[in-house]
């Protein structure tokens, strides 16, 4: 019997750490059972992922399996845009927001199964780009020229974050100190996303949030921060262009799939295999309280009753007199001007 190939990579520090190494080898095995030779492959750093992956494609494996959450599968889909090879998301991390748009299941037995049955559908990815189209202006976007050549020596941690500006590198990879601030990320000139890119207010959180207490609550060190925001922060304005149509905005939410962390729904409409976004866009509101009634309205489900508007499209910019910051899948990139294109027939995603 030909087995089929594939690879699990793994981030060791992903979620809340735990018996990560012992989970893979029991995943080799029932994988092997189902006529699959997995090899595993612990990722040490940044972008570690995204080399293991593109290697993966290059050397022929049929089936890339990331163990983690969404940051991992983020950096995964680096090295698998455009490819035949199929990914499996082994949801192991904090949120997992795409293995619950995709249904997977968590019990490795019924997740080999799913993987096993090799059940795929093509999807289409979102973009990210920095200095493709957009340059930082106080009057709106122009052509491009230099955009973004001093984006990775800017320094915005400091007091507007939710934790105080001090380096420090990524915990499992040099020597960590507890408490202490991780490094300012890295900018990024292109970046794919699977689920989502987020403008303003979540990008804050997200590069505000304590990566020990991430380790030690989970989802709720993100919800802490949400409260220190609404206390200490003040929202960023910005404008985004949705296909030509051009809207004030604090928080934005460009959906490839429908889903988001902590139970919320903002763009409900959105598909992974559709080759256009769905974009929440929610103007400034008079005070930061104000924003409560929307997080309200997207835990219930009902995202237009959070007073936001609901736009399809395939092309955005975004730009600001100001400087609010971009995640994509929960991974922050880098401050505006940024672009957002789709790509369709992507990435084969196993599903069950």
């Amino acid at each position: 019997m030909n087995l089929k190939r594939a690879i699990i990579v793994y981030n060791p520090m992903a979620g809340r750490p735990g018996r990560r190494a012992e989970n893979v080898r029991a995943m080799t095995r029932l994988l092997e059972a189902r006529g699959i030779r997995a090899d595993a492959f612990a990722t040490t750093g940044p972008e570690d992922a995204s080399r293991i992956a593109s290697n993966a494609v290059s050397d022929g494996v049929d089936i890339v399996i990331s163990y983690g959450g969404d940051g991992t599968l983020n950096e995964v889909i680096q090295g698998m845009a455009g490819s035949q090879t199929a990914l499996a998301a082994w949801p192991g991390g904090t949120a997992n927001v795409v293995a619950r748009d995709l249904a997977i299941p968590s019990d490795m037995t019924h997740l080999a199964d799913v993987i096993a049955a090799g059940k795929t559908k093509r999807i289409a990815l979102g973009l990210a780009k920095t200095g493709s189209g957009v340059e930082k202006t106080a009057s709106g976007f122009r052509a491009p020229s230099s955009a973004f050549e001093a984006a990775s020596t800017r320094s915005q941690i400091g007091p507007s974050n939710c934790e105080p500006r001090t380096r420090n590198p990524e915990p499992g990879t040099e020597k960590y100190e507890p408490g202490i601030r991780n490094p300012e990320p890295e900018t990024h000139s292109e970046r794919y996303f699977l689920m989502m890119a987020g403008i303003g207010i979540d990008a804050s959180i997200a590069r505000g949030v304590n990566k020990r207490l991430k380790r030690m609550i989970g989802e709720l060190a993100y919800w802490w921060c949400g409260i220190k925001y609404i206390f200490l922060r003040r929202a960023e304005v910005f404008s985004i262009d949705v296909d030509g149509r051009r809207f004030e905005s604090a928080f934005a939410l460009i959906g490839k799939g429908k889903g988001y962390g902590g139970g919320m729904t903002m763009t409900p409409e959105a598909k992974l295999e559709e080759p256009w976004f769905e974009v929440f866009i929610l103007p400034p509101l008079r005070n930061n309280f104000s924003y409560l009634r929307a997080v309200a309205a997207c835990k219930r489900g009902t995202p237009e009753a959070a007073g936001a508007m609901l736009v399809k499209g395939t092309h955005i910019k975004a730009n600001s007199t100001e400087e609010p910051w971009v995640e994509v899948d929960g991974e922050v990139i880098g401050p505006l001007p940024m672009s957002f294109e789709v790509v369709p027939d992507a990435l084969s995603v196993i599903i069950p």
